[in-house]
């Protein structure tokens, strides 16, 4: 049995269709690819951190900074577990972004603490 070429093999198949060679990234946005992409290395080799983390750390951070009582918060009355990533400490996510942001290189670093500084003006 002859061998057929593998143009004709291809032409028969059904098309396929084109996806995104773009890899979604799980981070903050308003940052670089490049930060995005030191973010989630250093989350995942970085015992201290975890994936997603940093996102979930600063979502936190805004969401307390902006809501009108932010200044009354009490860690007895309003913890739970005292984990923030649990329960919610907003200070405990600040720290989480201090130290990603010490982990980062100069570059990234930057990118993300003008993301943050400006939470930290409005607290």
């Amino acid at each position: 049995m002859p061998r057929r070429r593998p143009g004709h093999v291809r032409a028969e198949l059904p098309p396929r269709r084109r996806t995104s060679q773009q890899r979604t990234v799980d981070g903050p946005s308003g940052l670089s690819r490049a930060a995005l992409a030191e973010i989630l290395h250093i989350e995942r080799t970085r015992n201290y951190l975890w994936a997603g983390g940093t996102a979930e750390a600063l979502r936190r951070w805004r969401t307390f900074v902006r809501e009108p009582g932010h200044r009354l918060w009490d860690e007895r009355t309003n913890g739970g577990c005292l984990i923030w990533a649990c329960c919610g400490d907003p200070f405990e996510a600040r720290e989480f972004l201090e130290s990603v942001m010490r982990a980062l290189s100069r570059r990234s670093a930057r990118e993300l603490r003008a993301l943050v500084e400006p939470l930290d003006d409005l607290y």
